[in-house]
């Protein structure tokens, strides 16, 4: 699908900050297709849309003008991430991984942009984003987020499928890594959820003892 070379990514400046009202099921049956829609924070989660945001300042750093597939990966990988953390659990290494996106993307050659200019979107970086809100429904979730981004590298033409096959990753060791990593995070918000109950419990009042008792 053709898309228009003027079509530019804000730079984070622009990205505000918004409540994310429920998705009517319409909505989200027919979510993914419009370039403007597919970059919409409404349609993220909070942490995955922070790789959004991150593509302007990796485009400028390595001083290219156009926003593909390796810079949102490059993005996705920051150190600490969520991304991170899956392909961690997937047993690869992340910053291998990220250095092989960082690679391809010096490959590509530096290109001449005006003082202050946007990356404009890349078809590469477009097909993914649309195969990432592809496996947003075939996971039956709400919203996009770096699951779904990884999920998608797998199926990406442009550098992502080479990178992830050679860091051993599928979407068997990327499925059981995010059930894995689901897991963890369900007993941590009941064990913090106990442990409130707890100090409740200790720091509740004790009742009057009855007259005459002791």
């Amino acid at each position: 699908c053709a898309i228009s070379a003027a079509l530019a990514i804000a730079p984070p400046s622009a990205f505000v900050a918004c409540r994310r009202p429920a998705l009517s099921r319409h909505r989200c049956a027919r979510m993914a297709e419009n370039a403007d829609e597919l970059l919409s924070p409404a349609l993220w989660t909070v942490q995955g849309y922070s790789s959004v945001q991150g593509l302007v300042p990796v485009c400028q750093r390595l001083n290219q003008r156009r926003a593909e597939a390796e810079h949102l990966g490059i993005s996705l990988l920051a150190d600490g991430s969520i991304a991170c953390r899956v392909v961690a659990a997937a047993g690869a290494d992340p910053r291998s991984l990220r250095v092989g996106f960082e690679d391809f993307a010096a490959a590509q050659g530096v290109r001449a942009r005006g003082g202050g200019e946007a990356p404009q979107l890349g078809e590469s970086l477009l097909a993914l984003l649309r195969k990432a809100a592809a496996q947003r429904r075939l996971l039956v979730d709400e919203r996009l987020s770096a699951k779904h981004v990884l999920l998608a590298l797998l199926e990406d033409a442009r550098c992502g499928a080479r990178l992830m096959r050679e860091a051993n990753l599928d979407r068997a060791s990327l499925t059981a890594a995010i059930t894995l990593l689901q897991a963890e995070h369900g007993r941590s918000k009941e064990r913090g959820a106990g442990s409130s109950g707890e100090r409740g419990a200790v720091s509740a009042p004790r009742a009057a003892s009855p007259a005459g008792g002791e």
